[in-house]
Order: structure tokens, then C-alpha cells, then sequence
């Protein structure tokens, strides 16, 4: 084995790493100093178990340290997110976005129900399919309109009937568009559970700048807490009805955590609120962002997939075509070489057979950065891509934003 120091010395020079790197990808954000404050605090070896009364919480077999502080920051989150999603129930105890996703399937479903899917050509979620393999219910897959960027709503009609599917988890991680959600739950009635994944775009959802599902027809709505909503690495499930929330809240809180990770439940509850007093400027501008890009790199010559509404993109994505730009590795290199860290999407396996950038604007939004910067960060890409050493640019670019915006930090 190496010998310990070295190894955190390496992991202390890719901490450096990260702080001169620009990352344009979709699916990571930063937290606010706030956020992030407790996250190394000596309270996260701790279980939270609730406030207690006179600090003692008592579940009769088992009694521990209550938390009060932490439990009404926890509730006001609470209160918020479901005013921001027009939920009745919202459950923060959940540990990630796969977690979030097998308790949404567990608690709604039972063992040899039919729960469709979004296969992964359609930008639906590697581990879906086999986590319901998994956990004893039965799979389909939902079918997508290429050409039109949105469900086949008579093909999904058909299946529901044909096959007697229970549930439709609409796990997309490439889109550019709202789903359309209202067609869906028409075409296949209301006692269908449907189950809208916002991993990618619960920021801008509760930004009110995206559609809201729980009002277009989702009976839940489950998501990871990092990308457009910028928190920790964690969870989170909400409920539009109460009767729906109240079976599956007693199934996931008996039995499917033991703790919600406290100081990460901390600093998730904490960005929410952030989002209840700063989110919509945050989602106007990412979106306002994401459409000044695209159209940065079709001045460049560069060919961007557009949203179904006529813009380039209606959330923090914009996917540009690179497939006769050279080799996919060598490509990468390059962006890599200049301190530039993007997602690249496989031409055989997503989105119509074509290889393309998947370019996320949430993190650089939050550090500050508008439409003026995005034809910078344009050309410093296309240079890059093109083999040009451009990386000193980069880091100045990087360290002229050094705080994070439409957060508490300022207070």
C-alpha cells in the first residue's frame, strides 16, 4: 500500500486542482460558504433523530440527543420546498439521488407491480432498470419522440393497458425541454402513479422557471440535491397528495435509513431556504445563460440541438455536437489539458446516435457569471477543443469569481 501521506497529499493537490478547474458540467454545483459551513463540524458524528423534548427523544424501545436548533431549520425547509413545488409532504431524509429513487419506487409500488421506464437512448438514468429488476417489480420502457423531443403519449397509453403497468418514473438526464407531463397523465388516466425525476432541474423548479410537476400530474417528485438545486450530495421526495405521503413517509422513515446524515441535512435544508429568497433570479439567469452559450457556439460554427419550444434550451443544459470534431478521447484531453471539465455524451447510446458536449450552466451562474461571460467561455472552449494552450485564460476567468452568488453568504 502507498504510504498514507502521499495518498493525501494527492488528494490535497486535486483539491487545489479543482479550484482552478471551470466546470460546465451538468450535473455538479457549488454550495454556498453557509451551506457548507458544518459539513466538517464535530457534529456530524452525531444521529439526528428529531428535537426531542427537554433534548431527549424517546421512541420507547430506544432514546437519544434531541436536536432543537437543527430540527427547526430542518422544518422551515420543509415548509418552503413545498410551497416552492405546491406539495403536501416533503421528505429530506433520504441520502442521495439513487436512494431518493428506490425509496420513491419501494414506497408507491409493490413487489411484482410493472413500472415503466425511460430507456438510457432517451436520456433515461443507467441504474433505474436494474434497481427494479432488483427489488422484485416487473420493467417497460416508455417510448420517446426524437424528432419532437417528447413522449410518444399514444404508444405509452398502449403499454399501460396492454401490459397493466403500476407506475411511469420518468428518469430523464438529457433533456433540454419540460416533459410533456400533462399529455402523459391524460393518456393514461389518473390512478397511474407517475413519479418525475428532478434530479437535474429542481433548482429551476423551485425557481418557478420550470414546469411544476405536481400541478401537470406527477404524484411525486424525487430528485439528488446537487445540480441545479446547489446542496450537498443528498436527496430528497416530495408528495402531492397526503394519503400517498403518509404510506410511503411511514415506509421510508421506518426502514429505509437509519440516519439522514445530519450536517448534510443541515446544509440541504439551508440552500433551500437559499432558493426560497434567491431562486428565481438564480433560474431566470441560468436559462438566460444556457440560450447565450448555445447561441456563442453556433457563431463559432458549431451545430446545438434546440429545445422543442424553438430556444436552444429551457433549463442549465445545451448540447453541442462534436461528432466530426476529432476523437472523443483526444478531445476531452484537451479540454482537460486547459482546465476545462465538461461532460461528453457516447454517440452510440444517447439522444439519436450522435456524440455531443452536455454543457451545464447552474455552477457558473451561481458563481456570478452572465451573458457577457458565456461567448468567453465559447471561445475558450472551442480553442481548447482545437488543441490551443488557453489555460492561464481559464484561470483568470476562474478567479475573477471567486464568491458564490444568490445565497446567504452576503448577509
Amino acid at each position: 500500500m502507498d504510504n498514507i501521506d502521499q495518498i493525501l497529499t494527492q488528494i490535497r493537490s486535486e483539491e487545489e486542482r479543482n479550484l482552478n478547474f471551470l466546470h460546465l458540467t451538468a450535473n455538479e454545483n457549488q454550495m454556498s460558504n453557509t451551506a457548507n459551513y458544518f459539513l466538517g463540524s464535530k457534529i456530524s458524528e452525531r444521529y439526528f433523530m428529531g428535537a426531542g423534548k427537554d433534548d431527549v427523544v424517546d421512541f420507547g424501545h430506544f432514546t437519544a440527543l434531541g436536536f432543537k436548533g437543527v430540527d427547526k431549520l430542518i422544518v422551515s425547509a420543509e415548509n418552503a420546498a413545498k410551497e416552492m413545488l405546491s406539495a403536501s409532504s416533503v421528505n429530506l431524509n433520504v441520502l442521495s439521488g439513487v436512494h431518493a429513487m428506490m425509496s420513491a419506487i419501494l414506497s408507491t409500488t409493490n413487489p411484482g407491480d410493472i413500472v415503466m421506464t425511460v430507456p438510457l437512448e432517451s436520456g433515461g438514468h443507467f441504474a433505474t432498470k436494474k434497481i427494479i429488476d432488483v427489488i422484485g417489480r416487473k420493467h417497460v420502457y416508455a417510448d420517446y419522440d426524437y424528432a419532437n423531443l417528447k413522449f410518444d403519449t399514444e404508444k405509452i397509453a398502449k403499454k399501460f393497458k396492454e401490459e397493466n403497468v403500476k407506475a411511469l418514473y420518468l428518469d430523464v438526464s438529457y433533456y433540454l425541454n419540460p416533459h410533456n407531463l400533462k399529455e402523459i397523465r391524460k393518456s393514461i388516466g389518473d390512478k397511474a402513479i407517475i413519479i418525475y425525476d428532478a434530479s437535474h432541474t429542481m433548482g429551476l423548479i423551485m425557481g418557478q422557471q420550470f414546469q411544476s410537476p405536481l400541478k401537470e400530474g406527477a404524484n411525486v417528485i424525487c430528485a439528488n440535491t446537487h445540480k441545479t438545486l446547489p446542496g450537498p450530495h443528498k436527496g430528497m421526495i416530495a408528495f402531492r397528495d397526503n394519503d400517498l405521503a403518509e404510506k410511503a413517509n411511514t415506509i421510508i422513515n421506518s426502514c429505509l435509513y437509519s440516519t439522514p446524515h445530519m450536517t448534510h441535512l443541515i446544509a440541504l435544508s439551508i440552500t433551500i431556504l437559499e432558493l426560497k429568497e434567491f431562486g428565481v433570479d438564480y433560474a431566470k439567469q441560468i436559462i438566460s445563460n444556457s440560450n447565450s452559450i448555445a447561441e456563442a457556439f453556433v457563431k463559432l460554427g458549431y451545430e446545438v440541438r434546440k429545445a422543442n419550444t424553438g430556444r436552444y434550451s429551457e433549463n442549465h443544459q445545451v448540447h453541442i455536437f462534436i461528432d466530426d470534431k476529432g476523437e472523443k478521447l483526444s478531445l476531452y484531453k484537451n479540454l482537460l489539458n486547459n482546465n476545462i471539465s465538461t461532460n461528453f455524451e457516447n454517440s452510440e447510446l444517447t439522444l439519436n446516435n450522435r456524440m455531443y458536449i452536455r454543457l451545464g450552466t447552474a455552477e457558473i451562474t451561481r458563481r456570478g457569471m452572465k451573458t457577457e461571460e458565456m461567448s468567453v467561455i465559447a471561445d475558450l472552449v472551442d480553442r481548447a477543443l482545437k488543441g490551443e494552450d488557453v489555460i492561464n485564460k481559464v484561470i483568470n476567468l476562474n478567479s475573477k469569481h471567486p464568491k458564490i452568488l444568490y445565497s446567504f453568504d452576503n448577509n
